[in-house]
């Protein structure tokens, strides 16, 4: 027996990795500027809305009766009700001045000479406070 080292051919394999250093590339910084835009209203308020419901609470939902429109260039009062049965009652609400409780005294607000402030104070009045009718905020309207 023979020995012989050609039968035996031992084949070793060689791994072949490469191996790639990749190099950090520089961050690229970029410049980012604010630009502050100061809009300037070009539209004022026109009119007012505040809406006007029916009180309901806790039992049922509050019901919208009407709508309370105060025009600024007319200055002018616009009432637009939804449920007719409440409108002579809703009528003599708006007719006059409010009143508006504030640390214990009166402040009463005149239709008359402040309408904006009027309109606008219907949310806090002791005439729509609940008996039975409540106003909601008012909102501003800004028509072109």
């Amino acid at each position: 027996m023979v020995n012989s080292n050609e039968d035996k051919k031992i084949t070793k394999k060689k791994s072949t990795k490469k191996t790639v250093s990749k190099k950090a590339a520089p961050k690229k910084v970029e410049k980012v500027e604010e630009v502050v835009v100061e809009e300037t209203p070009t539209q004022t308020i026109q009119s007012y809305v505040v809406p006007i419901f029916a009180l309901r609470e806790p039992m049922e939902k509050n019901i919208p009766v009407a709508d309370l429109f105060y025009h600024k260039y007319s200055n002018s009062f616009t009432l637009q009700c939804s449920a007719p049965q409440y409108e002579a009652e809703i009528e003599m609400n708006i007719e006059g001045d409010i009143s508006i409780e504030e640390s214990g005294g009166i402040k009463m607000i005149s239709k008359a000479e402040s309408p904006v402030s009027w309109i606008t104070s219907l949310i806090k009045s002791r005439e729509f406070s609940g008996n039975p009718f409540i106003a909601g905020e008012a909102q501003e309207i800004y028509e072109a």
